[in-house]
């Protein structure tokens, strides 16, 4: 029986439901050297379109040859699997961090769109929420051996240690933010809290953590209004150190997507909110994109279906590609 009905073929592959769900096993070839490019996809409160950015991005890329994976790191609340139209997996993350199985390679699924793959976070748990450091550790080192190209990493809403850990992982980190007051005031919060998790890991694997709490206690006396002004002090206390320390926290620098966009004000407020945080972190935050606002998206999701396979033309498909163009450098 056909997976997806009567859905138009394209560029997608016919597959029965149990083909679809089938692990696959893309371990690196002896001809890939480079390991795959780990992107991933915050958005510090829930409905701002992050999940629909992600799998659109790795349908996008995926259409090109590049071989992606799209990963549902939002434990509890997994539905990536209803955007591409697959039932829910009968393997997902939760077997990984539970230890019923013993590799990644396990739990990657195939979808219908051809070289796009799939684990899933469907079925999560409340206690894998917050996976223990060393499972952590191992989910990352699994995921840079497969044969990819490109692995999307869709987060959970808020800032917990996992959700800023699987953040920090990444090389490109995307923050979606939509442009409401509580959107953006989440994403600062967001942010914020990311760049104090990177600076205590940074600077406690040189065993001086206990000087961000000694600047912190004295910041009113010192003046400490902003993590950049934190970095500063750390490196007047710390001079051994802290020139290292800056430098490791000038790789802190996630680029900002505005998403449903709908007035001209909206389309600048991704460049406001860059130069906000440039000014507060001292890190090199860009805006990538304004994705405009598009009742068809919501004509997709009910679809089960990407909105970039499904109308391609339309606002938001065309300024997903351009910002995609951008993240790329082309």
């Amino acid at each position: 029986m056909d997976f997806l009905g009567d859905v138009p073929r394209g560029g997608y592959q016919n597959s029965s439901v149990a083909g679809a769900t089938r692990p696959v096993a893309p371990r690196r070839s002896p001809q890939r050297s480079s390991a795959p490019r780990v992107w991933a996809v915050g958005g510090g409160k829930g409905g701002v379109g992050k999940s629909v950015i992600t799998t659109n991005m790795g349908v996008s890329l995926a259409g090109r040859g590049q071989r992606c994976v799209l990963i549902d790191a939002d434990l509890g609340g997994a539905n990536l699997h209803t955007l591409i139209g697959m039932p829910s997996p009968p393997l997902t993350l939760s077997d990984f961090f539970r230890r019923d199985v013993a590799s990644l390679n396990d739990i990657v699924l195939p979808t219908t769109c051809e070289n796009l793959y799939l684990i899933s976070g469907a079925r999560a748990l409340l206690d894998m929420a917050n996976p223990a450091h060393a499972q952590k550790m191992k989910f990352i080192r699994q995921l840079l051996s497969l044969d990819l190209d490109h692995i999307f990493i869709d987060l959970g809403a808020g800032s917990s240690f996992t959700v800023m850990d699987f953040f920090l992982a990444a090389q490109e980190q995307l923050m979606v933010v939509a442009p409401t007051p509580t959107s953006v005031e989440n994403a600062y919060h967001f942010l914020k809290a990311v760049f104090y998790r990177k600076l205590r890991k940074a600077i406690g694997k040189a065993g001086a953590a206990y000087l961000v709490d000694r600047v912190l206690e004295e910041k009113v006396k010192r003046g400490v209004r902003s993590p950049r002004d934190l970095l500063r002090h750390i490196g007047e206390v710390w001079p051994e150190g802290g020139p290292q320390l800056a430098e490791e926290m000038t790789r802190f620098a996630p680029r900002l997507i505005v998403n449903q966009a709908r007035r001209p004000e909206d389309r600048t407020l991704g460049d406001r909110m860059a130069t906000a945080c440039r000014d507060f972190f001292g890190a090199d935050v860009i805006c990538a994109g304004h994705i405009q606002n598009d009742d068809r998206v919501l004509q997709a999701i009910q679809a089960r279906r990407p909105a970039l396979d499904m109308f391609p033309e339309s606002p938001f498909a065309m300024s997903l590609q351009s910002t995609i163009m951008r993240l790329l450098g082309q």
